[in-house]
C-alpha cells in the first residue's frame, strides 16, 4: 500500500497526530523492530566488550536499525539502507567526535548533551529530508521537541557514566556501564523515530 494511501486514512490501521504522544498501530510496529536491534546492538556491543575492541560502539550503530530495515525492505530499500545504516552511523560517528572536543571535567553535562543531540538532530532531519518521514509542519516540530528530549536524555546518562565508571573495569561491568548510555537513548529514539516515520517503516508488506 502507498505512503499517500495509508495518510489519507485509507488503511484501516490506526493514525495519530504527531502531537498525540501515543503510538499508533504503524508507528507501533517501527518501535518494536527498533527495540529489537536495539537488542541486538547490545549483543554487538557485548562482542566488542569481550573482544577489546576500542570506540567499537559507533561501527555497530547499523545493527541498531537493521530489523527496521528488514522489516520494510519492500519499499525503498537503497534509501532506507542510506539513511537507518549509513546515515545514522555517520551521525553517530559526528556526535561523539563534538563530544570529545568538551571538557568534561568543567562541563560533566555537555558532552552527553551534545553528542546525544548532534546524534539525534542528524539523524531526524535525514529522516524528514529524505521523505521517509511524516510530512508536515506537526511530524517537523516534534523532530525538534525529539532531538531536544534526546539531547537532555544524553547528558544525564553520560554523566551517570563518568560519575559511576571506577570499579566498573572488568565485564560484565564495563559492559553493562556501556548500556547505561546506549538503551536509554536508543529506547528514546526508538520513540521518537517511530512518531517520525512514515506508516510503512515498519510493515513488510507495503
Amino acid at each position: 500500500m502507498s505512503d499517500a494511501a495509508i495518510l489519507a486514512d485509507e488503511d484501516p490501521r490506526e493514525f495519530r497526530s504527531p502531537f498525540d504522544l501515543a503510538l499508533d498501530s504503524a508507528a507501533g510496529a517501527a518501535f518494536l523492530w527498533l527495540v529489537m536491534g536495539h537488542l541486538l546492538f547490545a549483543v554487538g556491543l557485548c562482542v566488542l566488550v569481550l573482544s577489546g575492541v576500542a570506540n567499537g560502539a559507533i561501527w555497530i550503530t547499523p545493527l541498531f536499525a537493521v530489523p527496521l530495515v528488514w522489516a520494510g525492505r519492500g519499499h525503498k530499500l537503497l534509501l532506507k539502507v542510506a539513511v537507518f545504516l549509513v546515515g545514522f552511523t555517520a551521525a553517530h560517528w559526528l556526535g561523539a567526535q563534538l563530544a570529545g572536543q568538551v571538557n568534561a571535567i568543567t562541563h560533566p553535562m555537555l558532552p552527553g548533551l551534545v553528542g546525544g543531540g548532534v546524534g539525534a538532530g542528524l539523524s531526524l532531519l535525514l529522516v524528514m529530508i529524505t521523505g521517509l518521514g511524516r510530512p508536515g509542519t506537526p511530524s517537523a516540530i516534534f523532530a525538534v521537541f525529539g532531538t531536544a528530549l534526546l539531547a537532555g536524555i544524553g547528558a544525564l546518562v553520560v554523566y551517570l557514566y563518568m560519575t559511576t565508571l571506577a570499579g566498573n573495569e572488568a565485564f560484565p561491568g564495563n559492559w553493562l556501564q556501556l548500556l547505561k548510555i546506549y538503551t536509554p537513548w536508543q529506547i528514546g529514539f526508538a520513540y521518537v523515530l517511530a512518531k517520525l516515520l512514515r506508516p510503512d517503516g515498519g510493515m513488510i508488506d507495503d
